[in-house]
């Protein structure tokens, strides 16, 4: 439908009840329209059912047009929806890539979510971009890098496990090294490898006695082949005790923080 606004103050003579009601079917596509809705995958979205605000029943889809509605189902997989008996077309949620087709669990039953009609989606086919605080629920967050308030700028967070390392007897007041590796392919080594100059933190595999400390460190990153890169991580015990301390062995956790300034 091609819809048009008639000012009748621009208008010279009389002009037909058929230009007002015209104009009453622009205003009402314009607006956000509500809508009931039944599915599951396969939404309907139906107008003026009982207990809606009236709208003008479409004929066809227009660019930007909102429809409102709550859920009846949660959504298991893709998903589509109709307005009506005008026509079934993909449902996108919208993405740092851009639009993607729906996986599940973006649309949450008794949740409000919104339909926003766009004719480019699908290759030119036309879709409905989806509006709803439940659509992102569960989806990863990974922006390159992030900075609070100002301040410095976290560009790389892993964590992992050692593999099992093994203090011997310790003396009190003495400290004891143990180092392992890391490998990753190598154009893949600053974002999967620890580096010098990161933050490190160790958890040890079991709670050890008052005065006992670990600490972690990246000594060295390097190429271990044309396609392989390596970092070599130290792990410190520090027996700030007077007692000497037994062997401990185990598989420790690590964390690294790369901050830039």
């Amino acid at each position: 439908m091609a819809y048009s606004l008639t000012q009748f103050q621009n208008v010279v003579g009389s002009e037909p009840l058929s230009v007002i009601d015209n104009n009453i079917a622009t205003l009402s596509a314009a607006a956000p329209i509500s809508c009931a809705v039944s599915g599951t995958n396969a939404l309907t979205l139906t107008q003026n059912a009982a207990g809606l605000v009236p709208s003008s029943v479409l004929t066809a889809y227009t660019q930007n047009q909102l429809f409102n509605g709550i859920a009846s189902a949660t959504n298991t997989g893709a998903t589509t929806a109709t307005i009506g008996v005008v026509g079934a077309l993909n449902v996108y949620k919208d993405t740092a890539a851009g639009p993607v087709a729906l996986t599940g669990g973006e649309i949450v039953i008794g949740c409000a979510f919104s339909l926003r009609y766009d004719s480019a989606l699908n290759t030119g086919a036309g879709g409905f971009h989806l509006i709803s605080s439940t659509q992102s629920t569960g989806t990863a967050v990974s922006p390159s890098s992030v900075q609070v308030n100002g301040g410095s700028t976290l560009t790389n967070w892993l964590s992992g496990n050692s593999p099992t390392l093994t203090f011997t007897a310790t003396p009190g007041l003495t400290a004891q090294d143990q180092t392992f590796t890391l490998t990753a392919l190598a154009a893949a080594a600053a974002a999967s490898l620890p580096a010098p100059g990161d933050f490190m933190q160790v958890v040890p595999a079991s709670l050890t006695g008052a005065g006992v400390s670990f600490e972690a460190m990246c000594t060295a990153q390097g190429s271990l082949s044309s396609t392989t890169s390596v970092a070599t991580i130290n792990v410190r015990l520090s027996n700030l005790a007077s007692a000497s301390l037994a062997s401990i062995s185990g598989i420790y956790r690590y964390a690294a923080m790369r901050l830039v300034p």
